[in-house]
């Protein structure tokens, strides 16, 4: 729908006098701004919106008013969206799928298209941006209870805990729908922006799961890295994870890889070296017949999980990883659930989206008093961490 399109219609509201003649203009640019706050949720929800969307669409008009009553808490963000519907006795399905859909991404299972990371971390709700503590289980000073001999003191234990936190962060970025733009009936150039915040925001809530567990993870140095995970490598990375040991308790502390994130680039490698029980034997063409042994000890060993933010965050932010030597063919190896991902309070199903209308007193059509632009803005306040220190490890690639 153009800009065209809209003002007629709120036109002709106003002229059955649904609408007040002077709340045209400013309701007109109000839709707009409602379709670039739609086109950037359904690029960073995709196809879970969509499916919200058939669901509302499917309720009645009862199912619908007690759905909206029991999640406009999730919708926050939409409330002024609510009232424009209201005033022009229009109705619209998106705000109930859109709160759907916040509620649909808090699942433990949810994962978003760049990466499954966020499957693996444990979430967790931020009431404000002061440090997060005790992500980290502790380490009891008793592996097991000791036996107490007849009328001795009880022995006291210790609990080891960690003083590292982290906090959530407010990631954002604007959009400008600028008045020329309105003049010239250009709605859709707006509407793509909007779109392409949407697949940024989602990389963003992906890439900070990635991002922590190449800060704080340990990097395993293989003899062959650049040969990436193949059988031997994959089974040092094994290795590593079963033989080490806490520093504060001296105990063993073994871990098994059961997923593995890599570039694309490796993607068919790693599952080739797990694929098969038994090593294919090579050579025999032009030299000796050869191969590595009877069994493959990686056999099943984890599932494979293609990540390429990887090398997106090392291209963005070189710097940031450079002291470790990560580079952009490093892969993940993980077990369990050894990430937590915050978000704040009312950020738990994703970002949120706000609007900008006019500062200018004498015309609504005017804009921002300084540069005539309406503007779309959004804000995502997360945060992550590593709450298992053993349980992520990143594979040298190189």
């Amino acid at each position: 729908m153009s800009i065209k399109d809209i003002r007629h219609d709120l036109q002709r509201a106003a002229d059955r006098g649904v609408i007040e003649q002077h709340r045209v203009i400013p309701l007109t640019i109000a839709m707009s701004l409602e379709a670039g706050q739609q086109a950037f949720h359904q690029a960073y929800y995709g196809d879970i919106l969509d499916k919200q969307l058939e669901s509302v669409r499917a309720m009645d008009h009862i199912g619908t008013e007690n759905a909206m009553k029991r999640l406009e808490h999730v919708i926050p963000d939409l409330a002024r969206t609510r009232r424009m519907h209201a005033e022009t006795l229009t109705t619209s399905d998106f705000p109930l799928a859109l709160a759907q859909a916040r509620q649909f991404a808090q699942r433990p299972d949810y994962a978003l298209p760049e990466s499954d990371l966020i499957k693996f971390a444990n979430r967790r709700t931020a009431p404000n941006f002061k440090p997060l503590k005790a992500t980290r289980p502790g380490v009891l000073g008793h592996r097991f209870l000791p036996v107490r001999p007849e009328s001795t003191n009880v022995e006291y234990t210790k609990f080891f805990t960690s003083d590292e936190g982290y906090t959530v962060a407010d990631y954002a970025l604007a959009e400008a729908f600028t008045w020329e733009a309105y003049i010239n009936d250009d709605l859709g150039e707006f509407t793509r922006g909007a779109a392409a915040l949407g697949l940024a925001a989602r990389y963003t809530r992906a890439s900070v799961l990635v991002d922590v567990v190449l800060r704080k993870a340990q990097r395993v140095p293989l003899l062959d890295g650049e040969l990436g995970p193949n059988i031997s490598n994959l089974d040092a990375v094994a290795e590593y994870m079963a033989q080490r040991v806490d520093p504060t308790t001296n105990r063993r502390v073994s871990r098994k890889p059961n997923d593995i994130f890599v570039p694309t680039k490796w993607d068919r490698l790693a599952r080739r070296s797990m694929a098969s029980e038994r090593p294919e034997y090579t050579g025999g063409a032009s030299g000796p017949v050869t191969m590595q042994t009877a069994l493959n000890p990686v056999y099943q060993m984890a599932n494979v999980h293609t990540e390429d933010l990887i090398e997106a965050l090392i291209a963005e932010y070189p710097d940031r990883y450079a002291a470790k030597g990560i580079s952009e063919d490093d892969w993940i190896a993980i077990t369990g659930k050894p990430l937590e991902l915050a978000a704040l309070t009312g950020y738990e199903g994703g970002p949120r989206t706000f609007t900008r209308m006019v500062n200018v007193d004498e015309d609504d059509l005017q804009g921002d008093f300084e540069n005539r632009n309406f503007a779309l803005r959004v804000n995502d306040v997360i945060g992550a961490d590593l709450s298992d220190p053993y349980g992520a490890v990143v594979a040298q690639g190189n």
